[in-house]
């Protein structure tokens, strides 16, 4: 994530308890920078649900007693990160195909579809890095999902990559770090 002047890390005890508050001082920052920028209450709702989103993934997947989140603030945009030692990314495409972090160099770049919720597929690509970013392509006829047997949990990244301007998952082989970052523009 680029440096920002008036970034902020927050170290969040991985706890349901602590989401409301740690969701409160997130948003109060993001308020408090964006100033006149286009921080309107459409974009705060989408920031509230990543934000949301983003800790409630690392209390239910992480394996980590803490995450860190970092959040960024310019004229032109907002960057959120949450970063963590815990547990990595693993994907399962919708035929069934898997993807596991770190990436094998064999497996790099590929890109697959790996939800969808009718109306939208959630899609991932990698790089050679095995940087993932996530992508939305509409279906071309509502498709219906069978809800009870296909409500994954990819359907969070499916918020977080609707929400966001650009949302990507990287992972460090190296220290084990996982990042997740969601960006928003604020200028058009």
């Amino acid at each position: 994530m680029k440096e920002f002047s008036d970034q902020i890390k927050i170290v969040f005890d991985c706890n349901r308890e602590g989401i409301p508050g740690t969701l409160n001082v997130c948003l109060t920052h993001i308020r408090n920078k964006a100033g006149s920028s286009r921080a309107d209450d459409a974009l705060l709702a989408k920031i509230k649900w990543v934000i949301m989103e983003l800790l409630t993934n690392a209390v239910k997947h992480s394996g980590e007693r803490q995450s860190v989140l970092k959040i960024g603030v310019s004229p032109k945009m907002v960057v959120l990160k949450k970063e963590d030692y815990g547990t990595p990314l693993m994907l399962v495409g919708q035929d069934k195909k898997k993807i596991m972090w770190p990436l094998e160099k064999l497996v790099r770049p590929m890109g697959f579809p790996i939800y969808h919720n009718g109306m939208d597929s959630l899609c991932v690509r990698t790089d050679e890095s095995g940087k993932a970013t996530f992508f939305i392509e509409a279906l071309a006829e509502m498709e219906m999902p069978a809800l009870l047997s296909d409500t994954s949990e990819h359907f969070g990244l499916l918020i977080m990559t609707k929400a966001s301007d650009e949302f990507a998952y990287e992972h460090d082989p190296d220290t084990g770090l996982n990042s997740f970052i969601c960006t928003f523009n604020l200028i058009e």
